[in-house]
């Protein structure tokens, strides 16, 4: 190829790309009829207080906002409730530890008494050793002893009257069981002051409590195994109304020698003697 057919060809390709530039200059990129406006982003829009989902969600929130508030209600009515029917009962840290406990004049409100019929329970009528278990718990007075906090660090020593009593019946049966084996127990105070203070003790208790109950006459199998019947007063016929023992029980537990406070540091003694 010739130096002069070179020059023409590249004349040709210069044309070309003349015309190029020249549509680059037709169509310049700073032009303001070429700037395309920026999309902006469309947001949702909330529903308007017309709309169905604004009315359910209006209904659903007011329905749970009075399901909330009935719940609340019920729940506190019912803990005050609950609160109200359990019975005080004395608490190991308790400032008061007889709060609830049956004082001497509430004790006989007829709210407190219970209804119950006495009946023959031939295992308590006897001087048997073999029944001596029924007994033992009380004879050398194990329970009734109680220790009373005050709520600073200190107990002071208490005695159940019941248990006393029960004590003092149960020291009567094991004298009883002593002179049945020739043992002299004695004639009064000067001997033993125990037994004679339990006699004592127990005929005040017993006129202190005044039960008014009237008592019927009622036919029992003689004495002789005979079958003749013999008319007797035994008391076993009556309604009679009771004193709950229950409370008393409760406040040994908690107070007595099995509980925290165990035995009393202090020796005594219910009345001098053997």
């Amino acid at each position: 190829m010739s130096f002069v057919e070179e020059k023409d060809i590249s004349s040709e390709h210069d044309n070309e790309r003349s015309s190029s530039s020249e549509d680059l200059e037709d169509c310049p990129l700073t032009g303001e009829e070429n700037v395309f406006p920026l999309r902006r982003r469309r947001w949702l829009a909330w529903p308007t207080s017309n709309s169905p989902f604004w009315k359910f969600y209006s209904i659903f929130m007011t329905a749970f906002s009075l399901l909330l508030l009935v719940t609340t209600i019920h729940s506190s009515t019912s803990s005050s409730k609950c609160s109200e029917d359990e019975p005080h009962s004395s608490h190991p840290h308790s400032p008061n530890p007889l709060e609830g406990y049956p004082h001497a004049v509430d004790s006989w409100k007829k709210s407190n008494l219970i209804e119950h019929r006495f009946f023959r329970d031939l295992r308590y009528m006897s001087l048997d050793p073999n029944t001596d278990y029924l007994w033992k718990e009380h004879l050398f007075m194990a329970t009734g002893n109680i220790q009373l906090p005050d709520g600073k660090g200190n107990t002071t020593l208490k005695g159940i009257a019941m248990f006393h009593q029960m004590h003092c019946l149960a020291k009567m049966r094991m004298v009883m069981q002593l002179a049945k084996k020739g043992v002299d127990i004695g004639t009064d105070w000067r001997d033993d002051a125990h037994w004679p203070h339990c006699f004592d003790y127990l005929r005040e208790s017993i006129m202190c409590n005044a039960d008014p109950t009237l008592e019927s006459v009622s036919l029992q199998p003689g004495p002789l195994d005979n079958g003749k019947f013999v008319k007797v007063i035994d008391g076993g016929s009556e309604l009679r109304y009771c004193r709950d023992t229950r409370p008393l029980y409760e406040l040994e537990r908690r107070y007595g020698p099995n509980s925290q406070y165990g035995f009393a540091n202090d020796k005594f003694e219910v009345a001098p003697g053997k």
